[in-house]
């Protein structure tokens, strides 16, 4: 593990993204999620879980799975977009990198909308697969105190919220960043297109990484809206 140097308070923050109620994506009784309150057992770390509302237009959030995870005092409820889906081909699955202003806004309310019958409003936003276009982040950053992003991805894009940045990966064996006297780690609740998904291999590899960076520095968990 790479040896980064003492700070006197340091903290530390876990994204995970895509979690929606769907089996195995982060509902009551998956095993990702007893690997969550393991970490929080042993550790004391907090998640910032960004949830797209309706996920592919086929899992809308609904209040049970809202109050299944308000239950944690060790857990935020983030914005992951509406659908995390485009119409466009070659885009992936930016939801935001193809909407104008009107469209980005309106998308937003439809979300916002959804959450607020689940009984919770978000204060943090991150873009389905990072993109977002000068116009979506003028719509964006007008319902969010803040937005989670990527320092290239979001290159060039001036927010009218607080930005942070930073993207570690849980499965990331070497290179550790921090970001003023943050570490931000990046993950995906499940799925077969990222590497630093909630498997056995990668919780346990991220178990000793708090290990190594409790053994190095006074570390302090946090979610995004904890930091100053």
């Amino acid at each position: 593990m790479m040896y980064l140097g003492n700070l006197k308070m340091t903290n530390v923050v876990v994204a995970i993204d895509d979690i929606h109620p769907e089996k195995g994506w982060g509902v009551e009784g998956d095993v990702q999620v007893e690997y969550l309150q393991k970490l929080n057992e042993k550790f004391g770390v907090k998640f910032n879980l960004f949830v797209p509302s309706n996920y592919h237009n086929k899992f809308p959030i609904t209040k049970e799975f809202v109050d299944f995870w308000k239950q944690y005092d060790w857990i935020e409820l983030s914005n992951h977009g509406h659908f995390h889906a485009t119409q466009q081909d070659g885009i992936g699955e930016m939801e935001f990198y193809e909407l104008n202003y009107g469209g980005a806004n309106q998308r937003l309310q439809e979300s916002l909308d959804l959450w607020k019958s689940c009984g919770y409003t978000p204060k943090g936003f991150r873009a389905p697969g990072w993109g977002v276009n000068q116009q979506s982040a003028d719509a964006i950053s007008s319902y969010f105190d803040w937005v989670a992003g990527h320092e290239e991805h979001n290159k060039g894009i001036n927010w009218g919220c607080h930005f942070f940045e930073g993207c570690d990966g849980i499965n990331e064996p070497e290179s550790l960043s921090l970001y003023g006297n943050t570490f931000m780690f990046q993950s995906h609740i499940n799925g077969t297109h990222n590497d630093n998904v909630w498997n056995e291999e990668n919780f346990l590899h991220f178990d000793k990484v708090i290990e190594y960076l409790l053994s190095e520095y006074d570390l302090q968990f946090i979610t995004i809206s904890d930091i100053k």
